[in-house]
C-alpha cells in the first residue's frame, strides 16, 4: 500500500470523526479495514439491524463518501448482482477538498460583508410595516432635500396624502450596527481553523489535523486508487462472506447435501472471523493465517529454554497423538513398557553358581542331574510305545532296551 493511500484513509477517518455521528464513524472504519461490505451480510457481520445500517450507508452515499458496485457473487452464496459498499479514495478526497474550500469561502464572504457593507433600515422594517432596507448607495438617492435626512421612500409615498402625517423620525433610515455580525464571522473562521488543525499536548499529538493530511495527500506522488470491490476480490483482498448468508446460500447448501459433499460451505463464521487467534489482516486487507498445533507450545517452550527432559516431551507427544488414534498410542506404550522391562532384566546381576545346598552339593550340579533324569524318562516312554510296520505294538524287554 502506497503512502498516498495511507494518508487518504487517515484523512477520511478524521473527517468522519469530526463531522458525523458514531454509527457513520464505525461504518467508515469497517469499510477502510475490510475494503468493502456486502449488503446482504453486513447485518450479521456487525451484529446490527440491516435497516439501520442501510439508512446510515445511504446518508454517507448522499454525502459522497461511500459508493456502491454490483458484483457477481453467485459462487460464494450471493446473487449475480450483489450490492457492495466501499469507499472510493479518489472521489472521497476530492469531495473533502471541495467542501472545506466552500466552507472557508462562505466564512470569508460573511466576514467581508460584515466589514465592508453598511445597511440602512427603516423603523417600519423591524415591525414589518414596510420593506425599507437600503444599501449605502441606495440610501443616498432617497435624501430629503429640505432636512437632508435619509427617508424611507415607501413610507413617504404612503403618508404623502395623509392630512395628519406622522413625524419624519418614524420613517428615517438608521445605520445598522454590524459589529455583532463581524465578531460572529471572525469567531466562526477561528473555530474552523482550530478544529481542522492538529491538537497537541506538549510533544504528544492528541488529534490529527485535517489540514496536515490534505497537505500530505497533495504532496504524495502517485494516483489514488478507486478501491473497487471487483478488483480487490480478484486480488484476494477483503473479507469473505459469512457462512449461511446470501440469497443463494440455502440453494447451494441443498445442492452440496444432495451431491453428498458433506462438507462445510466456504467462508468463515462470525465467531471464526472475529477471532484474532485465527487470522489477522495486513494494511492491504489480506488475511494472515496462523496454524495452531496442539502441543506445540510445550515443545517450543522446551526448545527455547534448552531443556531435554523426557517426561515433558512424552506428555506433549501423548497430547499431540490423540488425533492419530488411541490404538496406536496403546501399542507404543506397550512396546515402550516391554523395552523397559527387558532393559531392567538385563541390568539385574547374574545367578551365583558357587553356592551349595545344605548337604554340601553344588546347586548347578543338582540342577543338571534333575534335567538328565527328566530326559531319560522321556526317552523310556518313547521306546515303550514303538510299533512295527504292520501296526502291531512291539514290546521290548529291559535287555533289548
Amino acid at each position: 500500500m502506497s503512502d498516498t493511500t495511507v494518508y487518504a484513509e487517515r484523512l477520511i477517518a478524521a473527517v468522519a470523526r469530526a463531522f458525523y455521528e458514531d454509527d457513520a464513524v464505525c461504518l467508515i472504519d469497517v469499510l477502510l479495514r475490510d475494503k468493502f461490505l456486502r449488503d446482504d451480510d453486513m447485518g450479521p457481520r456487525l451484529s446490527l439491524p440491516a435497516k439501520q445500517l442501510r439508512k446510515t450507508m445511504q446518508l454517507l452515499q448522499d454525502e459522497h463518501l461511500v459508493k456502491t458496485e454490483l458484483v457477481d457473487d453467485l459462487s460464494s452464496g450471493g446473487s449475480q448482482a450483489t450490492k457492495f459498499w466501499y469507499v472510493d479514495y479518489n472521489h472521497a478526497v476530492n469531495v473533502i477538498r471541495l467542501r472545506i474550500y466552500l466552507i472557508k469561502k462562505k466564512l470569508e464572504e460573511a466576514e467581508l460583508r460584515a466589514r465592508s457593507s453598511s445597511m440602512y433600515l427603516c423603523p417600519g422594517y423591524r415591525t414589518k410595516d414596510c420593506n425599507g432596507r437600503y444599501t449605502e448607495t441606495e440610501a443616498q438617492q432617497v435624501v430629503d432635500q429640505d432636512t437632508g435626512l435619509f427617508l424611507c421612500q415607501e413610507c413617504c409615498q404612503t403618508h404623502m396624502n395623509n392630512p395628519d402625517p406622522p413625524p419624519s423620525s418614524t420613517y428615517t433610515l438608521t445605520l445598522v450596527d454590524n459589529t455583532k455580525d463581524l465578531k460572529a464571522s471572525m469567531d466562526n473562521a477561528r473555530r474552523l481553523k482550530s478544529q481542522l488543525s492538529a491538537k497537541m499536548s506538549g510533544n504528544k499529538q492528541l488529534r490529527v489535523g485535517i489540514y496536515d493530511l490534505l497537505q500530505k495527500v497533495r504532496e504524495s506522488k502517485g494516483p489514488l486508487s478507486s478501491n473497487l470491490p471487483s478488483e480487490n476480490r480478484a486480488l484476494g483482498i477483503g473479507s469473505k462472506r459469512l457462512a449461511g448468508t446470501g440469497r443463494t446460500a440455502g440453494i447451494k447448501a441443498k445442492k452440496l447435501e444432495k451431491m453428498g459433499a458433506g462438507r462445510k460451505m466456504d467462508g468463515p463464521t462470525r465467531s471464526e472471523e472475529g477471532s484474532e487467534l485465527n487470522f489477522l489482516k495486513n494494511a492491504r486487507g489480506e488475511e494472515i493465517i496462523f496454524v495452531i498445533e496442539k502441543g506445540g507450545g510445550t515443545k517450543a517452550n522446551q526448545l527455547a529454554l534448552g531443556k531435554r527432559k523426557n517426561g515433558l516431551l512424552e506428555v506433549a507427544a501423548l497430547k499431540f497423538s490423540q488425533k492419530i488414534g488411541d490404538e496406536d498410542v496403546l501399542a507404543r506404550e506397550r512396546k515402550r513398557a516391554k523395552a523397559e522391562h527387558q532393559k531392567k532384566k538385563a541390568a539385574q546381576p547374574k545367578e551365583l553358581h558357587f553356592l551349595t545346598n545344605n548337604i554340601g552339593l553344588m546347586v548347578q550340579q543338582e540342577q543338571e542331574t534333575r534335567e538328565n533324569e527328566e530326559n531319560d524318562s522321556d526317552s523310556d516312554s518313547e521306546l515303550g510305545a514303538m510299533e512295527d510296520s504292520f501296526g502291531v505294538q512291539i514290546q521290548m524287554t529291559e535287555e533289548e532296551r
